[in-house]
């Protein structure tokens, strides 16, 4: 008993980033009364002096607060709180994973597992049909005239890469966690999110090494993707979290 006891308490600590510290600390500044909806942030010096951190990390947390839409960079101006969409969407998919008896992390985490090998296989074995289809669908991607246009293909992106694959079992694992994901996209209207740059540049990244069959570079291409878009997943759900105890 003392032994498990033991281990228990000296279990293994998380590494927490300074950046999702300053995610979470900007996050309950946006939540509280002590600013509102169209006002300016302190500029990203001043935050990084009241932080006190590096203004690289109170950067990438404005990036990740912006692909909520929590915030909104105007150039030459700084940036603004504006609604705070991601909360209800947060709260839903909480719920939609719930379901599956496993937790956003985890679900994220097996996307990043999965997709990053996926990546990896489709370089080795996609076909020039399917690396053309690839193609079509990045062009719609870096077309979408609107945030449910560019979901619809990002989809579709991963959903071919996971064909090109050629592993029935890994493809029916990816379209379940690629549909649950859009379908509660779908049903509370994310479309409110803005698109992301970010997410545009590592889909072209991702398309280039699987056209050159270059296997390491696909993988570690898609693990970077993944990586930003986990970051903002969990965000969002954290975001209907938040939310649902300041209701209390």
């Amino acid at each position: 008993m003392h032994q498990q006891a033991d281990k228990a308490i000296l279990s293994r600590i998380d590494r927490v980033s300074v950046k999702d510290l300053a995610l979470d600390r900007l996050k309950k500044y946006i939540f509280s009364n002590a600013i509102s909806s169209g006002q300016r942030l302190p500029s990203e010096r001043e935050l990084a002096e009241r932080l006190g951190i590096g203004r690289p990390s109170v950067r990438e947390a404005l990036k990740v607060l912006e692909a909520l839409g929590l915030v909104e960079s105007r150039i030459g101006e700084g940036t603004f709180v504006t609604h705070q969409s991601g909360a209800s969407i947060g709260r839903h998919i909480g719920v939609s994973l719930a379901s599956w008896g496993s937790t956003v992390v985890e679900i994220c985490g097996a996307r990043q597992i999965i997709e990053a090998e996926c990546a990896r296989v489709a370089a080795e074995q996609a076909s020039a049909s399917e690396i053309e289809s690839l193609a079509q669908t990045l062009q719609q991607i870096e077309t979408a005239g609107s945030p449910s246009d560019y979901l619809a293909a990002d989809m579709q992106f991963h959903r071919q890469i996971a064909h090109a694959a050629h592993n029935t079992i890994v493809t029916h694992i990816l379209e379940n966690l690629i549909t649950l994901l859009e379908e509660t996209l779908h049903e509370e209207q994310a479309d409110q999110l803005p698109l992301q740059e970010e997410g545009l540049s590592t889909h072209r990244t991702i398309f280039t090494m699987i056209a050159n069959h270059d296997a390491d570079g696909a993988a570690v291409a898609m693990r970077q993707h993944l990586q930003f878009s986990t970051e903002l997943w969990l965000a969002i759900v954290s975001l209907g979290t938040q939310s649902s105890s300041d209701e209390k």
